[in-house]
């Protein structure tokens, strides 16, 4: 798991010789089961489609979920695609022994061809939002978006689930979520923050630090301590509401998210078996809504 941006905790001195993908899959939970979980979704849709698949996985980090892939699948053409020159350099490593495999290094939205499943394993809340638009441009007709990240833990309200579902637009402004173009010009044009924003980036924040001390404890208790280092770095950055390259949304906000931009829900996995507050990985798979493309060539 990675990022487009390396101003992040994984920029930093003492991580630039740690393979941190191969780290962070031993020292925190429910990683390595969302591996196998996508493995397996992969291994599905090449079954289905009866042919070799060309599949990206999108902040690849170094490149241990392309590998598994590319085990699993030796016949599909796989893409890591990771611009941090570290975690490249060590995806390059991995993937050597596996000729279908590449490196891309360039950011996700430099690619142009077309694409059979695009995975996005815990990058979404590090990429702009606007990539999803590049997703639906290059998915071929049957094509899926796989998309699993380290969510937030569910910190919508009745009312905030409500007010989402009647959202046309979506988008964040300075760490604020606004729901409206009304809400969106108007920060736009003078900074205003709904009160609604305000209460529901400050639930966000008190689920977030309930979150990851559960992380950062299970790390210590295995002794897994530049986890639990990497962990406290990132807890800083996701508690700043205007470091938007670290900002984990709850799986509501981001399932309507998708909506907005032309996606449907074809399916929804769940990963780790804990109460409501402690469930952060949750792993999607989305398609292009039927008529989402007309609706874009309309505008």
């Amino acid at each position: 798991m990675s990022t487009e941006n390396i101003s992040t905790v994984y920029g930093r001195e003492e991580f630039k010789r740690v393979d941190v993908g191969a780290v962070m899959r031993e020292g925190h939970p429910d990683i390595s089961d969302g591996d196998q979980l996508i493995v397996e979704l992969v291994a599905k849709r090449r079954q289905a489609a009866g042919r070799p698949l060309t599949v990206i996985d999108v902040g690849s980090g170094s490149g241990v979920l392309s590998e598994l892939i590319a085990q699993r699948l030796p016949d599909c053409r796989v893409i890591a695609n990771e611009i941090a020159p570290n975690p490249a350099r060590q995806a390059r490593e991995r993937l050597a022994p596996h000729p279908r495999a590449e490196v891309f290094t360039e950011s996700f939205t430099e690619w142009k061809e077309p694409l059979d499943v695009i995975i996005s394993w815990g990058s979404h809340h590090h990429l702009p939002h606007s990539h999803l638009q590049h997703v639906r441009d290059l998915l071929t007709e049957g094509g899926v978006l796989i998309l699993g990240d380290e969510f937030c833990p569910e910190y919508c309200t009745d009312e905030n689930a409500e007010r989402l579902r009647n959202a046309e637009v979506i988008e964040l402004g300075g760490g604020y979520l606004l729901a409206s173009a009304e809400e969106i010009e108007a920060y736009r044009e003078h900074g205003t923050v709904p009160e609604w924003s305000r209460d529901l980036e400050d639930r966000r924040r008190r689920t977030l630090w309930n979150w990851y001390k559960f992380v950062i404890d299970y790390a210590i208790e295995r002794g897994y301590w530049q986890v639990a280092i990497a962990e406290m770095q990132i807890t800083k950055d996701d508690m700043v509401t205007s470091f938007e390259e670290e900002h984990k949304l709850s799986p509501l906000i981001v399932e309507h998210e998708l909506a907005v931009h032309g996606f449907e829900q074809a399916a929804k996995h769940v990963i780790g078996e804990r109460p409501a507050e402690l469930q952060s990985f949750f792993v999607y798979e989305f398609v292009p809504a039927a008529g989402s493309a007309d609706a874009d060539a309309d505008r």
